[in-house]
């Protein structure tokens, strides 16, 4: 064994050969004398200097054997294809050509001799000397690098020959292809592959490198007897043969290729190495033939190994650096890798490894939507993005950097599969933390990064509004002015729709936002968008006119410099275009709230701020109106009103053609278009009273027709109050002579809902005033809806929330019903309750609902995320008959007929303890308690006081008939027993007689009581399946309707009677 400091001293003597080598290159590339002195010793006799230097170089070559050898078992490296390959290819070079890869001495020699006939011509000899170095070339890349030992761990690597023209020849310029950190000759190649080939390969190697050395020194010393002239040339040939050296460039190919082998190598790698092995590739790449194929491969296959069985991270990271620096340059590699069988999983296993750099492989190889599915790599792609400050430094054009890679295969996993698939991988990266360093991405300026970006983001705020919040707090709007800017039509769709779902947000937020746009993208953000409206296709002319005209509204500009009126001709346009098209519901989106507001979750809330100020203030209507927080503060807010009023300005202005469109889009088959546009008119004639009178009558004359189509009963609560809202404001002054054009089932509509709003009230009131008319009430009632799921038993309650129908069952399951129209769908199935729920009631203003079960448990629930979840549990002593709220407060009647309050803090007692409580009702801050004794309990909620406004029945036949309901409806109270007894509330309070009185066929008890509008609906015993009709101010039995099954609960609203059965089936009426 040699000692440590042998094994150095040995190390330090081979590394002489460099060390010679580059003086020997140095001084043959310095120019001879121009003065034409001889320089010392003859042509026959080297130089005395160049003596010392052969020999300190001869005794470096002693000592090359003593060069410590890497310890790598044989049956690894046999197992190896690619060197096996490579072994193959060197052996068959060795028999194909007598040239070797140290005849570098007999190219000095033959550029020499071709330097003789150099005197006839000098482009001759010019186009000679670049003919004969690639024929030379050829030699040499064909030769083998060394003699392969039959024991030999490893192989000096051949190399792919280049043929080139004289064109060509002058781009072999090594100072171009490779950095200036490789080697400056062959001797420096790396002294592993040296140490692998043996005592044997050392031998042959080593008399290689003697007599190159040998010849160059004699050829040296010859070349001092020529003259200035050819020396000059000489000099300026030997420059050039310096920098193209073959010798050179088969020493840099040798190591670059040696550590593609072994991971030593790799485990060292640096940035420039990616680089040389790439133009490495590229040089074989141009070759054709067998050899360079193989020597391709060669290289592909020790990138793949490296990828596949590594352990270390290190090596891992440079294999793939290095695969992507390929390919980045060389596209059709991708199918030379593919071909080679490189596994997505190995790339994936080093993404998930923290392997940055495999982002970008596997886009640039860019695998079906399926494939990057089941490779599960979206938390790595998250952790790649949210590390984006780690790669400010722009990369190499054409490469990405690993966080902009990552983007663009995000935006494939949560747009290119179906909503549920979607919406999966979107829950993933819906945090607050992710959604943060997204919008952190430090893209250096990557348009396709950028596009992405905003691609996601919209997913993202469409997916969960909430984080449309977060959004507009951390945005950066340069990047997507600066896409919308671009060229690429691209950018330009993902920033229109990128600001489009952005300024779906609360009205004063949305103007901070605009002015920020406005800022920073100064006056060509307008050129831009009026382009974009001019040039795209009309879904993003759509959305680019939205922005311009909003923008232009912001800056209230007017005159020449307004784009406002060719904004809302596009919008126009659009409305009127092919019916129920996508373009047309997009535009009527955008009409219906351009002048309004939206929440924070993106719903649009133009309607809710409309329906407000149409007086709507009942808890049970509102939640008659699904998707709106009527708590909302925005809804609140005093910019809606001036936002309204200024951009109605604008659009008035344009004329007729605004409400000729709206009349269109009002009678459009799309039900969605239709009530978008009821919506425009709604908020638009706000503003039309300030106008003219005579444009307000000809847009009356234009409208009034389609709108009181949605007067009519069935209808959804809010568009028969915008309907009222618009006939209120189109109507007035002269207008409302139109009223009397009124169809009889119109007004008869505003009769019915004069009790919901006072302008349904008040306009029924002019058109009796104009052309006076008995109202006929019709007693024909239609079946709207039926909807059944006999599986979860007997449907015990009903009740609206959220504009959603909600039934509680006797399995203790809960029903979401969405109704539409004549349809219903289940879309959730909620099971918390173990026993039946038994009652319902709304909380905290209408924006919790409660649940009560036979359990003994009153539950809480919210919606949250759209979908209702159970926020808390109350626990009782007893089962639960009926709940009632006021504010904070909770009613509660146990199955014992005992009566408890809860306060906000859960805090139980008991109330009416003298009395056994039946039914309730909460009516303005008083609750009203039907008794078993047949009495009527008043409790005014914030004194406490209680006083009895209806004594026990003192007969004996009726002592056994409790008050079984109680219903409130506008300022009458009904009470129900075997008697229906009905009176305005402060009627009852004096004792006076009931004004209505209603007994109930002999023997029979009402077990339900639903009274809305014209009529009374009772359910009593022993015809349970059925329901009795009343005329409710002449008390008068009209006609029944049958359930198809025993009744076992009733809901009543807007102009609508609801009963849910033992069999678990839900039935609808309308009178029409």
């Amino acid at each position: 064994m040699k000692s440590s400091s042998d094994r150095s001293n040995s190390v330090k003597q081979g590394h002489c050969l460099h060390n010679y080598h580059e003086k020997l290159m140095q001084s043959e590339g310095h120019p001879p004398d121009l003065q034409g002195n001889r320089i010392e010793g003859t042509a026959n006799e080297p130089n005395s200097n160049d003596i010392q230097e052969f020999q300190y170089y001869s005794n470096a070559l002693k000592h090359l054997d003593l060069v410590p050898k890497v310890n790598i078992q044989n049956a690894n490296l046999d197992n190896c294809k690619s060197i096996r390959r490579l072994q193959e290819i060197l052996m068959e070079g060795e028999s194909d050509s007598p040239t070797s890869v140290c005849s570098c001495e007999n190219y000095d020699l033959e550029e020499d001799n071709s330097e003789e006939n150099m005197e006839n011509s000098t482009t001759t000899t010019r186009t000679g000397l670049h003919d004969r170095q690639a024929e030379c070339w050829d030699q040499m890349l064909q030769a083998p690098c060394s003699t392969v030992h039959s024991m030999s761990t490893t192989t000096i690597l051949p190399h792919a020959s280049q043929h080139r023209t004289r064109e060509e020849a002058s781009e072999v310029n090594i100072d171009d292809l490779f950095s200036g950190r490789f080697l400056s000759s062959i001797s420096d190649l790396d002294l592993r592959v040296l140490e692998l080939g043996g005592k044997r390969s050392y031998i042959q190697w080593n008399s290689h490198l003697k007599r190159s050395s040998q010849k160059l020194v004699e050829h040296r010393a010859a070349r001092t007897k020529q003259g200035p002239h050819r020396r000059e040339n000489l000099s300026k040939f030997c420059v050039h043969h310096r920098k193209d050296s073959s010798a050179e460039l088969i020493g840099d190919i040798e190591k670059v290729i040696s550590k593609l082998c072994f991971s030593e190598g790799l485990a060292k790698f640096e940035e420039d190495y990616a680089g040389e092995v790439m133009t490495i590739y590229e040089m074989l790449n141009r070759k054709k033939g067998v050899k360079y194929t193989m020597l391709k491969d060669v290289m592909l296959d020790q990138l793949l190994t490296a990828i596949s069985t590594s352990k270390e991270e290190r090596v891992i990271r440079a294999s793939v650096s290095i695969l992507t620096t390929i390919i980045s340059t060389n596209k059709s590699a991708v199918e030379d890798v593919k071909r080679k069988g490189l596994r997505l999983c190995d790339l994936a296993a080093a993404l998930k490894r923290n392997v940055h750099e495999a982002a970008v492989l596997i886009h640039m190889i860019n695998p079906s939507p399926t494939e990057m599915k089941t490779l599960e790599l979206l938390p790595a792609l998250v952790e790649v993005v949210c590390s984006s400050n780690n790669y400010k430094e722009k990369p190499v054009a054409p490469l990405l950097t690993p966080p902009a890679a990552s983007l663009m295969i995000i935006e494939v996993l949560v747009t290119a599969f179906d909503c549920a698939t979607n919406n999966t991988h979107l829950a993933a990266i819906n945090s607050p933390r992710v959604l943060r360093e997204l919008l952190n991405f430090a893209g250096n300026n990557n348009l396709e990064g950028y596009v992405s970006l905003a691609n996601v983001v919209v997913k993202c705020m469409q997916f969960d509004g909430q984080c449309r919040k977060i959004v507009a707090q951390c945005i950066p709007v340069a990047p997507f002015i600066c896409l919308l800017r671009s060229d690429e039509k691209c950018a330009k769709f993902a920033a229109l729709q990128f600001f489009h779902e952005l300024l779906r947000m609360p009205r004063s937020p949305a103007m901070k936002l605009l002015r920020k746009i406005r800022k920073e993208g100064g006056t060509k953000i307008m050129e831009v968008l009026v382009y974009c409206v001019r040039e795209l296709p009309t879904d993003y002319q759509l959305l680019a006119a939205n922005l311009l005209l909003q923008l232009d509204t912001l800056e209230d500009s007017c005159g020449k410099g307004s784009f406002k009126e060719e904004a809302i001709q596009i919008i126009l346009k659009s409305v009127v275009s092919e019916a129920s098209s996508p373009t047309e519901q997009l535009s009527a989106f955008i009409f219906a709230n351009l002048g309004g507001t939206y929440a924070w979750t993106g719903e649009p809330y133009t309607v809710a701020w409309l329906v407000k100020k149409a007086g709507l203030t009942s808890l049970c209507h509102r939640n008659m109106i699904r998707n709106y927080d009527w708590l909302d503060q925005n809804l609140k807010d005093d910019v809606i009103d001036s936002w309204s009023s200024k951009i109605g300005k604008h659009v008035i202005d344009v004329g007729k053609p605004v409400f000729y469109a709206l009349e269109k889009g009002l009678r459009s088959k799309a039900k969605r278009v239709s009530r978008d546009s009821l919506t425009a008119a709604a908020w638009i004639g706000f503003e039309i009273s300030k106008f003219p009178n005579s444009l307000r009558y000809s847009a009356c004359e234009i409208l009034l027709n389609g709108i009181e189509q949605f007067l009519h009963p069935g209808l959804e609560l809010e568009e028969r109050l915008l309907a009222c809202l618009c006939i209120y404001n189109y109507a007035s002054g002269r207008g409302m002579q139109k009223l009397i054009h009124f169809s009889e089932g119109v007004r008869e509509s505003l009769r019915r809902f004069s009790g919901v709003t006072w302008m349904a009230d008040e306009l029924h009131r002019v058109a009796d005033y104009y052309l006076p008319n008995q109202s006929r009430i019709s007693c024909v009632h239609t079946q709207i809806v039926e909807a059944n799921d006999s599986r979860s038993g007997a449907i015990t309650s009903l009740i609206y929330y959220k504009g959603l129908l909600y039934s509680g069952h006797s399995d203790g399951s809960i029903k979401v019903w969405d109704l539409k129209q004549q349809s219903a769908t289940i879309i959730w199935d909620l099971k918390e309750h173990k026993k039946a729920v038994t009652c319902f009631s709304l909380f905290e203003a209408g924006e919790s609902l409660l649940s009560g079960s036979s359990d003994q448990t009153i539950r809480v629930w919210q919606t949250l995320q759209r979908k209702p979840e159970c926020t808390e549990v109350i626990a009782m002593e007893e089962p639960i008959r009926q709940l009632e709220t006021y504010d904070q407060i909770i009613f509660v009647i146990t199955q014992g007929h005992r009566m408890k309050v809860y306060d906000s803090s859960r805090t139980a007692r008991d109330i009416c303890k003298a009395k056994k409580v039946k039914s309730m009702t909460v009516v303005d801050g008083k609750i009203y308690v039907g008794c078993k004794d047949s009495s009527i309990l008043e409790l005014t909620i914030a004194t406490k006081r209680e006083r009895e406004i209806k004594a026990p029945t003192k007969r004996w036949m009726m002592k056994k008939k409790p008050i079984s309901a109680i219903v409130a409806y506008r300022d009458w109270l009904y009470s129900a027993s075997s008697v229906i007894e009905g009176s305005k509330v402060k009627e009852w309070r004096a004792h006076h007689k009931p004004r209505i009185s209603i007994a109930a066929d002999k023997g029979r008890n009402v077990l339900l009581l639903g009274v809305v509008e014209d009529f009374i609906y009772i359910n009593s015993s022993p015809s349970s399946s059925t329901l009795q009709i009343w005329l409710r101010g002449m008390q008068q039995k009209v006609g029944r309707i049958s359930a198809g099954g025993k009744i076992t609960s009733l809901l009543t609203a807007n102009d609508m009677v609801l009963c849910g059965t033992e069999k678990g089936l839900i039935k609808g009426w309308i009178p029409l």
